[in-house]
């Protein structure tokens, strides 16, 4: 029934209580038909204007960022009227695997595809409320905020107001996690070779990546100022040569592998921790970076993500967010993949393959990678159950990480 409606019939109802009662001289009647019609008459107006001044803001301290990087969600309620509130009930949608800290205000949704936000905030007159809601990612990936929906009943329950769509949707992705890798050295060794970690011998002074702190060894020249007067230390700016180093990442999933599977979904999370604790690594190291994978991603379909030229930490987010936005199964294997990426792949380029491949490498696949060897320096990581049980491809670089320990307990990958 409408508000407005009900209203009405009770305004009529009692109306018509109270003028019989006058009529009839029945003092206490009267009274009592004239206090609810007040009554009723209040509960109504209070419910019509509830929302009227009423302001509701939703924000993210980041919209995107580590997967143990602290994210909270603050919701300001600013009541600016004369007319309090009690009991305004604000939800609004959320992507299942991101839990909050007081766990209360979430409403689990079994096999939904979306869990329930709720929380309730009692307004005096000219009163601003603020909340800060810590949130805790279960994995990695891209979590929606829904527009949400506002709802307010009269204190005598009569009337229920709701109005829809009150913040703007927002999105949060979360990027893989990222841990350590024991023995890299050894494929950092193979793949680059022995080179000084002192620095480069031929720079270019307009290729500048970043500043250090002053060193007695350093050129006067190389002084940064404003870097000086910012850090409250001499800095230096770091230069290094006008070519980068290109990197091609292949994350590979065969596709007759059983995706839904706990085994072989932890087995690939395991691989996507690889893939971006190498983005980490190597971002640092000042390298271009190119990221192929066979995978379906969200936002991209099938196919790898369009390269783009970015550096540092630029380059580092892009390649983030496309692993975090990958799923779980690929349709067409990594050979077709690489293939299509074949003549951009420049002669004397690396490339490291990391593949969750079960059992021996596939026949074609293998003769594909030795061909690419040709003309690149290719490393293939494993990352399977029982890794140290795998049979070596003959001709091939490889090395292993144990793919058997869940995800999410891993504080070190080792690459053996």
């Amino acid at each position: 029934m409408a508000p407005s409606f009900k209203a009405a019939l009770l305004i009529l109802s009692f109306g018509v209580l109270t003028l019989y009662a006058g009529l009839q001289g029945q003092t206490v009647a009267l009274v009592g038909a004239l206090l609810v019609l007040v009554g009723v008459s209040m509960a109504y107006l209070w419910n019509r204007f509830v929302f009227a001044k009423l302001t509701l803001e939703r924000t993210l301290n980041r919209r995107q960022g580590e997967f143990d990087a602290g994210f909270t969600m603050q919701l300001t309620v600013t009541n600016r009227k004369i007319l309090p509130l009690f009991g305004l009930k604000i939800e609004h949608n959320l992507t299942p695997g991101l839990e909050l800290g007081d766990s209360r205000k979430l409403v689990v949704v079994k096999d939904g595809a979306y869990n329930i936000f709720r929380d309730y905030f009692h307004l005096n007159w000219y009163e601003k409320r603020r909340r800060i809601y810590e949130l805790h990612p279960q994995r990695r990936g891209r979590f929606e905020f829904g527009g949400g929906c506002l709802s307010y009943g009269d204190p005598f329950g009569l009337f229920i107001n709701q109005k829809e769509e009150v913040f703007e949707e927002t999105q949060l992705v979360v990027f893989p996690k990222i841990v350590p890798i024991q023995g890299i050295s050894s494929l950092d060794t193979y793949l680059f070779g022995s080179r000084p970690r002192e620095g480069w011998i031929f720079v270019d002074p307009l290729n500048r990546v970043g500043t250090r702190p002053y060193e007695s060894t350093d050129s006067a020249r190389l002084i940064n100022w404003k870097a000086t007067a910012r850090h409250v230390q001499t800095q230096v700016n770091v230069e290094k040569p006008s070519f980068d180093q290109q990197v091609y990442l292949v994350l590979d999933q065969p596709p007759d592998l059983d995706w839904w599977t706990k085994t072989v979904s932890n087995n690939l999370e395991v691989a996507i921790m690889v893939a971006a604790s190498l983005v980490h690594s190597y971002t640092e190291e000042g390298y271009q970076i190119h990221l192929l994978t066979n995978l379906v991603s969200k936002v991209h379909g099938v196919g790898s993500p369009p390269s783009q030229r970015a550096k540092g930490r630029a380059q580092r987010s892009r390649l983030l967010t496309h692993l975090a936005l990958l799923q779980n199964f690929s349709v067409d294997s990594s050979t077709k993949v690489i293939r299509a990426y074949q003549r951009q792949i420049k002669p004397g380029s690396t490339v490291v393959i990391i593949t969750t491949a079960q059992g021996e490498l596939d026949e074609q696949f293998g003769q594909f990678i030795r061909r690419l060897m040709l003309k690149s320096r290719v490393a293939v990581v494993r990352v399977a159950v029982n890794s140290s049980q795998l049979t070596k491809t003959a001709g091939l670089k490889e090395w292993r990480i144990e793919g058997g320990q869940p995800w999410n307990e891993l504080s070190t990958l080792e690459l053996s």
